[in-house]
This record gives C-alpha cells, sequence and structure tokens, in this order.
C-alpha cells in the first residue's frame, strides 16, 4: 500500500511556482525544485510526473493566483478604469516586493510557448480569459455610461491585455514608475466618454 503524502500540495506549487517564475523553465534545476520545496525528487516524481508537468501545473497556479483575481475584480467592478487602474498599480508601484518580477505567463510565451504547445495554449488561455474580461467590463462601463461609444471594445480589450504584459515587463526592467503610470493611464484613458 503506497504511504500517504506528507507535503502539503498547495505549498509546493507555491515554491515550484517562485522557482520557475524567477528562474525559467530552463534555469529551474530539479535540485533548485527540491530545495524550494522542501520535497525530495522521488516524492515530487510520484505527486506530478516530470519537471514539465510541475511546470505546467506551476504556470496554472499562477494563472489562480494573479490571473483570476484581476478577472474576479473586472466582473465586480463598475468602472472598469478604475478597477483596472487599482489592480496594477501595487505592480507598477513595485510595492509586490514578494513577489519575482514580470509576468510568469509572457515568460513562459517567450521561453517555452514555440516549443510546447501545452504551455502555448495555457498563455492563450489566460490571456483570451483576460481579454474577456476586460472587453465585459468596458461594456458595462458603457451601458452605465462611462465609456465612450466610440471606442472599438473589442480592440481595446486586445490592447489592453498587451498592455498590461508589456507594462510588467517594463516594470521587471526597471523603467521608472512616472513611464509605467502614464502609459496605462493613456491605455485607460481612451475609454472616457
Amino acid at each position: 500500500m503506497a504511504r500517504p503524502r506528507e507535503f502539503d500540495t498547495d505549498a509546493v506549487l507555491d515554491a515550484a511556482m517562485r522557482t520557475f517564475w524567477q528562474r525559467g523553465y530552463d534555469g529551474a534545476s530539479l535540485s533548485d525544485l527540491t530545495a524550494a520545496t522542501d520535497v525530495g525528487r522521488q516524492s515530487l516524481y510520484l505527486a506530478f510526473g516530470d519537471k514539465q508537468h510541475l511546470y505546467l501545473a506551476a504556470l496554472d497556479r499562477y494563472r489562480e493566483h494573479f490571473f483570476a483575481p484581476l478577472v474576479a475584480a473586472l466582473e465586480q467592478g463598475a468602472d472598469v478604469r478604475v478597477t483596472l487602474r487599482e489592480a496594477l498599480l501595487p505592480i507598477l508601484d513595485g510595492s509586490c516586493t514578494d513577489r519575482p518580477a514580470g509576468c510568469m505567463l509572457v515568460a513562459a510565451a517567450a521561453d517555452r510557448a514555440e516549443e510546447d504547445p501545452q504551455v502555448r495554449v495555457r498563455v492563450a488561455v489566460a490571456f483570451a480569459g483576460l481579454e474577456e474580461a476586460l472587453l465585459e467590463a468596458a461594456q458595462r462601463a458603457r451601458i452605465a455610461g462611462l465609456v465612450a461609444h466610440t471606442v472599438d471594445l473589442t480592440g481595446w480589450a486586445a490592447l489592453t491585455v498587451a498592455t498590461v504584459q508589456g507594462l510588467s515587463v517594463m516594470a521587471a526592467a526597471g523603467t521608472p514608475r512616472a513611464t509605467l503610470v502614464r502609459a496605462l493611464d493613456t491605455a485607460l484613458a481612451v475609454l472616457h466618454p
């Protein structure tokens, strides 16, 4: 009979996510992962399969932690401009020092999506979900009179996903806060009625 798992799967996934986020797929060795998770190689393999499957689980965890809350905020907020700005300012301010810089999904897209269809699908699904949430939030705001009727909301939502990811990359590269905030405010000003 197999022994029961002796570790917290959520904690292990969080630690693996941070390791992959900081080092990337290729930069995160199995030794790095076992040290970060405090779980032996054999136990990691039994729980998650190989490194690839652990990476995919870590990407799912990232989406759950960082994309799902933004989508939920957009679904509940009355004014898409205010909701999005409030959600993104902590990232642009650098006040999120408890996590690695940049977006793990952007890094995954750059590093792994071309060679790994499972990574490509996860990145595409995350970005499409954010785009859909932005579009729906903008449509609700338009009905409430908070968004101009002249704006192509479908195009704006796609552009805003690209802007959000670009701002994340720029913040990770050390771009001054004022530049990042000005770019964000410009993207949001397009909606002004």
